[in-house]
């Protein structure tokens, strides 16, 4: 049973994050129905895909991730291709922190010491390039809790949200069309590469591991969707593109501050580790020293930031439906290869879903 909610947790914990709080905006856009459809699709999906990625992890000896089952089955030239996809995809996260981390902190400090979110986006940059250049990895040690913290706020704010709720918020749309939420509810709920620590955790045991992957995807799964039913129920139309600010004149201050804080802390560590992970794997895998190795992983997203990339919704979006979509696509195609070559037991019915799913994604992209 430990080890069960350990591994529940590690994977629940992945998947939480800033990534949620796009997910009301994109669905009062919409209409809450289209986003409701969206994240019970998509999270269908995403269950799909990790339980397919489970079966290629248990069924390798090894410890690897993505790029390394890639280059086991497929060869070197496919690894040093997704090693490019995690390259373009960690890039864009990181301007995606960097947008709603300066937006939090704004809500957080504006009232006190002026500034716009722009400003402060710009501040969180300089502060996550020096933390990084130094390697300093205090985040490591506190990124757990966060993540359990950072449920607790988004509950608190769903309780709140829900005592404002006016049910013809929910019916009000923007109309601006059927796939808006696809790529941001993608983003909210992938969380394949927790997978192979969750297989450790278990001291790979089958059972308890599949299990652990389900039960870790539906939790995120079901708190992604009350927290969009709670703020468009509460805020509607002036639902905000992290979703906090547009609760402000509903909610109160100190509850904004409090959910501002939350995202900000969950925005800053999840920023760091991602600029550390870059880093290191351009030091390992492209045998890049240490300062250009920095520069590479940190510099990139913030010369993009400035030259105009500075809507968290669209970054996000991108993210989700290209670079996630195409993770999605490679998952099913290590699955029906590794059901080929180990001969694992793998059903019609299984099979066409890992298709479908994979032209689904195929369109999304």
């Amino acid at each position: 049973m430990r080890k069960f909610l350990h591994g529940v947790a590690t994977l629940s914990g992945l998947i939480i994050g800033v990534g949620m709080f796009g997910v009301p905006y994109v669905t009062a856009q919409a209409g809450f129905g289209v986003g409701l459809f969206w994240i019970g699709l998509l999270g269908a999906v995403i269950m799909l895909l990790h339980l397919f990625y489970g079966e290629v992890v248990a069924a390798t000896p090894g410890k690897h991730r993505l790029p390394g089952y890639v280059g086991h089955f497929f060869g070197k030239r496919w690894k040093q291709v997704v090693i490019g996809i995690d390259l373009l995809r960690f890039w864009g996260l990181q301007i995606a922190y960097m947008i709603v981390g300066g937006t939090f902190l704004a809500l957080l400090l504006s009232e006190t010491f002026g500034g716009t979110p722009g400003f402060y986006s710009l501040l969180l940059f300089f502060v996550v390039a020096a933390i990084t250049f130094f390697g300093l990895r205090l985040v490591d040690r506190i990124e757990f809790a966060m993540t359990w913290i950072l449920v607790g706020a988004f509950l608190l704010i769903i309780v709140r949200a829900f005592g404002y709720f006016d049910p013809v918020s929910i019916t009000l749309t923007t109309g601006q069309g059927l796939f808006i939420p696809y790529g941001v509810v993608m983003v909210s709920l992938a969380g394949a590469a927790a997978i192979p620590g969750v297989w450790d955790i278990v001291g790979r045991r089958k059972k308890v591991f599949r299990a652990c992957l389900i039960i870790g995807t539906i939790i995120p799964i079901i708190l992604t969707a009350l927290f969009a039913l709670a703020v468009v129920g509460a805020s509607g139309p002036l639902t905000s593109q992290e979703a906090i600010s547009g609760l402000q004149n509903i909610l109160g201050a100190r509850v904004i501050q409090f959910g501002a804080g939350i995202g900000f802390f969950a925005a800053i560590t999840s920023y760091i580790l991602i600029a550390l992970y870059l880093q290191e794997s351009l030091k390992y895998d492209l045998l890049l020293k240490h300062s250009p190795a920095w520069l590479f992983a940190v510099g990139v997203p913030f010369l993009f930031f400035l030259i105009g990339s500075q809507s968290f919704i669209r970054i996000t979006d991108l993210i989700g439906s290209i670079f996630f979509g195409i993770e999605g696509i490679i998952i099913v195609a290590l699955m029906l290869t590794v059901a080929k070559i180990r001969h694992l037991r793998m059903t019609f019915a299984m099979r066409a879903l890992g298709i479908g799913a994979a032209l689904l994604l195929l369109f999304g992209v």
